[in-house]
């Protein structure tokens, strides 16, 4: 009898021992940890007019930070840009010699995919809608042919009635998350050296690309 309670004991002890290991790992992914990115991040996104705490909330949705992450529809690097978004970046840019390779590049991802968010940021602030960033985001997920059949007619400025809208549980996941994610990054990076000075700012519209 005594031998059982002693190996209930230790089971118990040992099960409690792995929840807490997993609790910790999911505390410690969820942290706002300096990246080796961040200058590249806030330097980018300043000269283009965009908030520094949404790119970093896309990076991390995206790739984790993981300049070489290779998506399944061939998206690469840590702003998940498909070779022929990449092709669209390198020609408005006149950046010449551009290969798809060029996209594991932190800074080369980094620049591209800003461009890319920013255009559409650009696009939809046009429309004139409450919130460019939610249809932007949406778009960068799943494509502007669906963010436009998404647009309420009835409604078709409201960020809310779009979200309503959005027939794809994971797009509509993906912007929740993110603008989530940003809101935290504002608020625990707010001393941070790279952020700090961007930290009571809120940009919600795009200069044109």
């Amino acid at each position: 009898m005594l031998w059982r309670w002693i190996k209930l004991f230790f089971f118990c002890v040992i099960l409690f021992g792995l929840l807490g290991i997993c609790g910790y790992l999911y505390w410690d992914e969820h942290q706002p940890h300096e990246s080796p990115y961040d200058p590249y991040i806030t330097s980018v996104a300043h000269d283009a007019g965009v908030d520094p705490f949404l790119i970093r909330a896309l990076i991390w949705r995206e790739s984790r930070f993981n300049a070489l992450t290779h998506g399944t529809a061939d998206e690469r690097g840590l702003m998940q840009i498909t070779p022929e978004a990449g092709q669209i970046w390198a020609k408005a840019n006149k950046i010449s010699n551009f290969t798809p390779d060029n996209l594991y590049d932190p800074e080369t991802n980094i620049r591209a995919g800003i461009w890319y968010l920013n255009r559409s940021i650009h696009r939809w602030s046009q429309a004139n809608v409450d919130d460019p960033i939610t249809f932007a985001l949406a778009e960068y997920n799943a494509g502007r042919s669906n963010a436009l059949k998404w647009v309420d007619p009835a409604s078709p400025q409201d960020h809310t009635a779009f979200m309503q809208r959005i027939t794809y549980p994971g797009t509509r996941k993906y912007v929740e998350v993110i603008l989530a994610k940003r809101a935290q990054y504002r608020a625990e990076l707010a001393t941070n050296r790279w952020y700090r000075d961007y930290a009571n700012a809120n940009p919600t519209t795009a200069q044109s690309p």
